[in-house]
């Protein structure tokens, strides 16, 4: 054989291999070059900008610590109070929180999948997740550089990690059956200082008004309430003992990035945890006779409660919700017995028995806010 034709023979295995590696069909990559072409693949796919190349990727949901993480966040309440995080999931509640300068503080690592990254979608928040994602890179990377010339201010946000993980680590981080491919974990808010409850209230143009849970366990009830207050302009959402951990990751989900726009007050102490709210409310200008225990019409001691409607909501006031099926506490009850607190129902068609905590809390909060509205459109005329 001449020596042309051995080198045009050369030419063409060489090219053959070249075009089946590209493709990757019947050619054994290295893990290297398998990863490049990985990451390669990501960078021209939806996502405008290559600064997901520096995001660390991980592959192993059952040895990486990140994921580990984020399982025990999720199962265990008392591993959400040692950590101080907690854990948001979902694109929409995702770039909800990013989107949030405030909330955006909050955030120390997210984890995304290839799934979404690699998919090229016309749904709005996954196009909004992937602009608040090169958002937070680009301010992650100008933190870094401003700490590491000691540049950095009070105003500098801590950096934030970003990985990509397979469907199975989303799977492993995530609390929801089928995972939406985004997941992130977030600094829990600190519980405000009573006296700083008092300055806030006592600075607001508006009248103070605060919604006080008496023990509710269903994250998704919580959830529900933390969104009406965050629509209605509630002050702040207070916590007695027993009440369920407004950090859950599913409370956190149903709240839809609420919880942390509502200030949250934790009162701890199982006895005198009603005292100790009255005392807050007081600090607050509200007398005790204006917080308001939701209980049925008949509340069972010859005492008549009121219509939600007939509640002048022009002045500082608080509600009691309950706890599911067990009703308010021997304490409250004692406290609405003696008239230290009054009481507030919703009328209802006969042969209702009752309403969800969170639909008879969602209402009462409403009727405040129409109020304040009628209010506020007269003194305007």
């Amino acid at each position: 054989m001449s020596f042309i034709a051995i080198m045009m023979l050369l030419l063409l295995r060489n090219f053959r291999v070249q075009a089946t590696s590209s493709t990757n069909i019947g050619f054994v990559t290295s893990p290297l070059l398998h990863h490049h072409r990985r990451m390669h693949s990501i960078s021209t796919a939806s996502l405008s900008t290559s600064s997901h190349m520096s995001w660390e990727m991980i592959t192993n949901h059952q040895s990486s610590k990140t994921v580990k993480l984020f399982k025990s966040i999720h199962k265990n309440k008392s591993k959400r109070n040692e950590s101080g995080f907690t854990i948001a999931e979902g694109v929409r509640l995702v770039t909800d929180i990013l989107s949030d300068e405030q909330s955006r503080r909050l955030v120390k690592r997210i984890i995304v999948s290839e799934s979404v990254l690699n998919g090229q979608s016309n749904n709005e928040y996954q196009q909004q997740l992937e602009h608040w994602l090169n958002v937070v890179e680009m301010e992650s990377r100008q933190s870094k550089e401003a700490f590491a010339s000691g540049s950095n201010t009070e105003d500098t946000i801590d950096p934030v990690t970003i990985n990509i993980g397979t469907d199975q680590v989303l799977a492993a981080c995530s609390g929801t059956v089928n995972t939406q491919g985004v997941i992130a974990l977030m600094e829990i808010p600190k519980s405000l200082d009573e006296s700083i409850v008092a300055k806030t209230a006592n600075e607001s143009s508006k009248p103070p008004f605060y919604v006080i849970l008496d023990g509710l366990q269903d994250p998704g009830n919580v959830g529900t309430i933390l969104r009406s207050c965050a629509a209605s302009h509630v002050s702040a959402l207070v916590l007695l003992p027993d009440s369920c951990d407004v950090w859950n990751p599913k409370a956190v989900r149903s709240a839809m990035g609420a919880s942390f726009r509502v200030p949250v007050i934790e009162l701890n102490g199982r006895v005198g945890a009603l005292a100790k709210a009255l005392d807050m409310l007081d600090d607050c200008g509200i007398d005790s006779n204006r917080v308001f225990a939701a209980t049925m019409e008949d509340t069972g001691d010859g005492r008549s409660s009121i219509a939600h409607y007939d509640v002048d909501f022009d002045k500082g006031a608080a509600i009691i919700l309950g706890k599911e099926g067990e009703g308010l506490r021997e304490e409250v009850r004692n406290a609405m017995g003696q008239g230290l607190i009054s009481t507030v129902h919703i009328p209802m068609a006969q042969g209702t028995e009752s309403l969800n905590a969170a639909v008879c809390g969602s209402i009462i909060m409403f009727e405040r806010m129409r109020q304040l509205s009628v209010i506020q459109s007269a003194n305007a005329n």
